[in-house]
């Protein structure tokens, strides 16, 4: 997951399943406090492990390494991942759908299938799934996860205690009504390599990142085309690589 609170768009199946729980950032932001906390109590009610990867970065220090196209910073976290894949002899790797709603969001696909990629060159098998973060739950099609009374129950006391930090979930509950959270959808990903958007089309955090840049928060803007593609590029290059046998 990129940040914390994503986890409540899928708790009734982390519930049931309590797979280990990777989150990318802290949830800062553009602020200096994140909420991990919050999410770091949740999983722990809920007996859920703590991947190699929480909280590790501050979002500002993910948007600087994709301005910079930092492969870098990709591989050594595609290689912590799969690592824990391979040691876990995972059956599964879940992860943020690439919605081109946050660039940090996205670029949590693109890590978890090279993983996959990096983790079946040591002999574990492990399909990508995805679920929507942003888009409303019905916005995929795949594998769904009915909640009974008592895990949606669970589920929307969850989003009630995340509210006052994460207007998001407000956001959500209001646009699409509590009853839709009840099925969790999982897409499984075929090929991470691919372009997610039309050729010319401008994912919505360039159009949230011009207005950022606009009012002083941020210096640059995002781009799909010169900033996240080129990086997804090489980090395929990279994993091609350690495919090869000599």
């Amino acid at each position: 997951m990129a940040h914390p609170g994503h986890e409540l768009g899928i708790h009734g199946w982390l519930s049931h399943m309590r797979p280990a729980v990777s989150i990318l950032t802290d949830g800062s932001g553009h602020s200096s406090s994140g909420r991990l906390p919050l999410t770091r109590e949740l999983l722990h009610s809920l007996q859920v492990p703590e991947g190699p990867i929480f909280g590790r970065f501050a979002d500002r220090e993910v948007y600087a390494a994709i301005l910079a196209g930092d492969v870098g910073f990709l591989i050594s976290l595609v290689n912590d991942l799969a690592g824990d894949l391979v040691a876990r002899r995972a059956t599964a790797i879940v992860a943020d759908a690439a919605e081109g709603y946050n660039p940090v969001h996205d670029l949590c696909c693109i890590i978890a299938g090279a993983a996959c990629d990096v983790a079946r060159r040591d002999g574990v098998d492990v399909p990508q799934y995805e679920y929507a973060v942003a888009d409303g739950p019905d916005s995929l099609r795949g594998e769904a996860f009915e909640l009974d009374d008592e895990a949606f129950a669970a589920k929307m006391k969850a989003a009630q205690m995340f509210a006052p930090a994460l207007t998001d979930v407000g956001e959500l509950l209001a646009r699409y009504g509590e009853q839709a959270f009840r099925r969790e959808t999982f897409r499984l990903v075929e090929d991470w390599t691919t372009d997610r958007f039309a050729a010319g089309a401008c994912p919505r955090y360039e159009h949230f990142g011009e207005e950022r840049v606009t009012s002083g928060l941020y210096a640059r803007v995002i781009r799909y085309r010169e900033h996240v593609v080129p990086l997804r590029s090489a980090l395929r290059e990279w994993v091609e690589s350690t495919q090869c046998v000599f």
